[in-house]
């Protein structure tokens, strides 16, 4: 039985997505950047090495195509992608879209600034939008 517990943090700061395999893929409400997380709903990952081989393995591939993806449809500069884990221990995965010239470059987002959180209709149009980019991984 897997006793995994969505961080509240995370939950109250993100959208899902969907599903792929074990993973949660969301949104960060964060009007300034095309900002996913990647999370492994499995109970006590905080770390890769608290991962299966299959389940990094599958992590890795699903991180690559998911970035290739945001690179392609958002044209970013540079693909962030990272588990810090410092505030949040439950592990996730960062994925960011960034562009020269947003809130924080070329600086690491972490620490610049207060989150901008959408309003609701634009929240809704871009899990739509990411959504329908991502939607040939949910299947």
């Amino acid at each position: 039985m897997n006793d995994f517990h969505l961080n509240p943090l995370i939950a109250s700061t993100s959208f899902s997505l969907g599903q792929v395999d074990c993973f949660d893929v969301r949104l960060v409400n964060d009007s300034r950047y095309l900002w996913l997380l990647v999370i492994p709903q499995i109970a006590n990952v905080i770390e890769w090495h608290d991962l299966s081989a299959d389940q990094r393995h599958q992590l890795i591939e699903l991180s690559s195509e998911i970035a290739e993806i945001l690179s392609h449809h958002t044209k970013a500069d540079k693909m962030n992608i990272a588990t810090i884990g410092n505030i949040v221990s439950e592990m996730h995965l960062h994925i960011i879209a960034r562009h020269k010239g947003d809130a924080a470059w070329p600086n690491p987002i972490w620490g610049h600034g207060a989150a901008v959180a959408m309003d609701d209709a634009s929240a809704l149009a871009k899990q739509d939008e990411v959504k329908g980019w991502l939607r040939r991984l949910f299947d």
